[in-house]
This record gives C-alpha cells, sequence and structure tokens, in this order.
C-alpha cells in the first residue's frame, strides 16, 4: 500500500501499490490527488483508502505517460514557479530561452541556462481539422530541480530525460501558459478549446493537464 497525504484536506490516504503514478479522488474533501510513485517501508492504521481512482473529469485527463521523444506537432514551453522560461517549436530554431529583451536560443545563450529551480514542461497539443490547426489539449510534466534545463542545448529531445513525474500548474504559471497561446497564436486556433482554456484557467492545482 502507499501512503498519501491529500495537498487540499491534509487527510491521510491509503492506496494500493498498482495505482503509483496514476490520479485519485481523495474520499474526504473531492480534490484531484497523484498517488506517490514509490511505497515507503511501513504504513500506519490511521488512514483512509482511497476509494476513487480518478477525479469526476475522468475523461477530460490525460493518461500519465513520460515521452521518450517531443511530439513534432505540439508546441512546448517550460515554466518556473511564475511565469515561462523556454520555449520549443519544430521550427528548426531548437528550444528559445525567455528573457528580458526576447527569446534567444539556448545554443548561443548557454551562460543564460537557469541551473536550479522548480520546472514543469508543458506540452501544447494540436489536432489539424478541416478549417485548419486548432489547440486540443494541455500536459504537464515535473523536471527535475538540478541541472534539467542545462541538456536543452544537447537536441530538442533531451529535455524529455530529465521528466520525474506527471506535473501540475500553479496559478501563475496557468496565466503565463494561457497568455502565451493567446499571444503566439490567431484566435481561431483556440476559441473553442474549451476544456483547455477552462482548465488554464480554474483553481484545479493538482491535475497534470486536459484532453
Amino acid at each position: 500500500m502507499i501512503e498519501i497525504t491529500c495537498p487540499s484536506c491534509n487527510r491521510k490516504l491509503r492506496a494500493k501499490s498498482e495505482l503509483a503514478g496514476r490520479m485519485g479522488k481523495c474520499p474526504n474533501c473531492g480534490q484531484p490527488i497523484r498517488i506517490a510513485a514509490e511505497a515507503p517501508d511501513e504504513t500506519t492504521d490511521d488512514v483512509q483508502e482511497v476509494q476513487q481512482l480518478q477525479p469526476p473529469n475522468e475523461e477530460r485527463l490525460p493518461t500519465y505517460s513520460a515521452p521518450n521523444r517531443l511530439n513534432r506537432e505540439s508546441r512546448y514551453l517550460i515554466c518556473d514557479k511564475s511565469r515561462l522560461v523556454a520555449l520549443w517549436d519544430n521550427n528548426g530554431s531548437g528550444w528559445m530561452l525567455i528573457t528580458g529583451v526576447g527569446e534567444i536560443p539556448v545554443k548561443r545563450n548557454r551562460d543564460n541556462i537557469p541551473t536550479t529551480g522548480t520546472y514543469q514542461l508543458v506540452e501544447l497539443k494540436f489536432t489539424m481539422t478541416p478549417e485548419g490547426k486548432r489547440l486540443s489539449g494541455v500536459a504537464c510534466y515535473e523536471l527535475g530541480s538540478r541541472w534539467a534545463l542545462t541538456v536543452l542545448e544537447q537536441g530538442d529531445d533531451t529535455i524529455t530525460e530529465k521528466i520525474t513525474g506527471p506535473g501540475c500548474l500553479n496559478r501563475d504559471q496557468k496565466n503565463a501558459v494561457r497568455t502565451e497561446i493567446k499571444k503566439h497564436f490567431m484566435q481561431p486556433v483556440w476559441q473553442d478549446s474549451m476544456a483547455v482554456m477552462d482548465f488554464l484557467s480554474n483553481a484545479d492545482f493538482h491535475s497534470p493537464g486536459v484532453e
């Protein structure tokens, strides 16, 4: 069994080991909760077993699976605790750092790469429709806190080696991602993506994304 603590209500919970890495629903407060990837050596008796494996909007949550390369149809952003620090498009430019003077290529600005911090890799997913490219989903991945971004200069896909698990976005990060979407893409690309824009506007800071 895996012991976890709900970040919303602090209730101690217990889940089956085979649920490691999945999203569950706190039976006390009803909020989504990520089940830890590893079980502790000892458990206690004053915990409540998770009754529901998925939150109510289960069909809108992506199944977590760490990618081993970037999806060439997607756009990727990296957030620190409050803002965007890097981005990637499949346009041949590689990873770009976001600075006060604009976007600069990682490969020519290695000294500007942050070495420590808390980072989230955000994938903006798109589908092609008869009307053109449309935003269809968001997936978040947590990155290692030390030296994770230094691999950006080594190639487009190397950042996937630094993924440590499913991620989540706080209010500032969601605002930054939403602002970037509206800045970079014409309104028809995202205006009908209600599930995505709602995810980036609501107060759910535990889910790893939406589709």
